[in-house]
């Protein structure tokens, strides 16, 4: 039996995408798990990562809370929503674990300016390792923009950025907003694909989806794409992943939210392992493709989460079901494996 130490080199799959054909590899679990940070009596608050979830609005209170709650049942230390102002004391109301800064103004609460919510959301994005963007913001223009210039400091910053839902439309309409910055994901469900497709002039139904896919992140140039659906498809435009694992039969709303926390954690553990943070010979195996590995992890996880919510709940399952089998979810994939890790 191979057993994973951190210490050891270990090969990463990435297939590689030859003569349009889809060649279904899958990173190996010990490789995703590079990427999980030992706990240790030494740690100090933040080490397992702090996030971000920006959205949110007044008609939307649950996805921003999906994404940020996700990624602490996951582990990370410290989870922020930057949400709407008439979002916010509905958000703070569903746990005290998440920090809720209501800082995005829309049309109707003109009482900050652009300016001034630009700057409070650049203090957060100080302080955190990884953002996500989109759940929950839904169409107001004034929200728009503040998300539009959240999206360019943190690419000024080099953080980490989940693109999801809502601000998926950002990219439809300017997709220099994301185009050549390689460390970002890109989380479309079939309709949100089609949109992006039609966006950047490529036929989103002549050939099959991996080719798409594929041809799309070329397109954008950097980022990584995550395409929902029986499958999920990760594509760089390089190389692809595709996540086959058995989810549950339930397509209740919020679960893509959950995804996006789940990417965001691991895009956040990522940045922290480029850092150094734990010591592994094997970092060079995928230092430039931690956002392949976090979107594939992420998928695996969020799917049998999902499946495991299915089988306790069947058609009563709600994303709150899932949300309460994401550790469980992590701990039956990841628990054998990190017990054989030794921390340095």
């Amino acid at each position: 039996m191979n057993v994973f130490r951190r210490t050891f080199t270990s090969v990463s799959f990435i297939a590689p995408i030859i003569a349009g054909k889809m060649n279904n590899l899958q990173p190996r679990l010990q490789t995703l798990a590079q990427l999980i940070p030992p706990l240790t009596a030494s740690m100090h608050k933040g080490e397992c990562g702090r996030v971000a979830a920006i959205g949110g609005c007044e008609e939307y209170t649950g996805a921003p809370y999906f994404v940020a709650y996700t990624a602490l049942r996951l582990g990370t230390d410290i989870a922020y929503v930057i949400c709407e102002k008439d979002a916010g004391t509905v958000i703070k109301s569903y746990s005290p674990d998440v920090i809720v800064a209501p800082y995005l103004r829309s049309v109707d609460n003109p009482d900050r300016t652009l300016d001034d919510v630009q700057s409070k959301i650049e203090r957060v994005l100080d302080k955190v390792h990884a953002v996500s963007v989109g759940s929950g913001l839904g169409t107001d223009t004034n929200i728009a923009e503040s998300v539009r210039r959240a999206i360019s400091a943190a690419r000024e910053r080099k953080l980490p950025i989940v693109v999801d839902a809502d601000a998926l439309a950002l990219v439809c309409d300017t997709p220099d907003v994301i185009s050549g910055y390689t460390n970002a994901v890109l989380t479309p469900n079939a309709p949100e694909f089609a949109r992006l497709c039609t966006a950047l002039g490529i036929p989103a139904d002549q050939q099959p989806i991996d080719q798409t896919a594929q041809l799309v992140a070329t397109k954008l140039n950097g980022p990584t794409l995550l395409v929902k659906g029986p499958r999920d498809i990760i594509t760089d435009g390089h190389s692809i992943f595709v996540c086959d694992e058995t989810s549950g039969l339930r397509r209740c709303g919020g679960q893509g939210d959950m995804l996006s926390g789940a990417i965001l954690t691991f895009l956040a553990w990522g940045q922290l392992y480029k850092r150094g943070a734990w010591k592994s010979t094997a970092r060079d195996s995928i230092h430039k493709s931690v956002p392949m590995h976090a979107a594939y992890a992420a998928s695996m996880l969020t799917r049998h989460a999902s499946y495991l919510a299915y089988e306790e709940c069947s058609r009563a399952t709600m994303s709150s079901s899932v949300l309460e089998q994401m550790d469980i979810s992590f701990d039956n994939k990841f628990e054998e494996i990190l017990k054989a890790v030794k921390p340095k």
